[in-house]
C-alpha cells in the first residue's frame, strides 16, 4: 500500500530526528527533542507533536524543515531508502561503529562491504 504525504513526511522527519541524535551520541537522550527544535528553530512542542503524530506536516512546514537542514526542495515529499529505526541499543551501537569506520575510511568501507556482498550473492546461487 503506497504511502501518502503526512505518512511520508511523518517518517522523513523521524528519520532526520534519529539523524540528529545519532550525530551526537555523547548526549543524553533526554532533551534531544528540544535540540533538535533549536536546530530546525521551532517550538519543542510542536515538534512533540509531529514527533507523535498528533499533527501533520503541512508543505510550509516541510519547506522549512528542508531550508533549516539545506535539503533539496522536495526532499520531505519522497520516500528515501527503506526507513528502519534501531531496534535496542545493540543495534545503535552497530550503527554507529559502522557509521564511525565508513566516515574515517570510505572507500576501505565501501570495497568491503561491496566484496561481502557480493560473497552473499554467489553464496546465494
Amino acid at each position: 500500500m503506497a504511502l501518502d504525504s503526512a505518512q511520508i513526511r511523518h517518517r522523513n522527519f523521524m528519520k532526520l530526528f534519529n539523524d540528529f541524535i545519532n550525530k551526537h551520541p555523547d548526549e543524553p537522550r533526554r532533551g534531544m527533542l528540544k535540540a533538535f527544535a533549536n536546530r530546525l528553530q521551532l517550538s519543542e512542542r510542536y515538534l512533540s507533536h509531529i514527533k507523535c503524530n498528533r499533527k501533520n506536516i503541512g508543505a510550509n512546514l516541510a519547506r522549512t524543515i528542508e531550508k533549516r537542514l539545506r535539503l533539496t526542495h522536495g526532499w520531505m515529499d519522497r520516500e528515501h531508502e527503506p526507513y528502519t529505526v534501531p531496534l535496542d541499543d545493540k543495534e545503535k551501537l552497530f550503527i554507529a561503529t559502522a557509521l564511525t569506520f565508513f566516515r574515517a575510511h570510505p572507500v576501505e568501507a565501501r570495497e568491503q562491504l561491496m566484496r561481502y556482498f557480493q560473497q552473499q550473492f554467489i553464496e546465494a546461487e
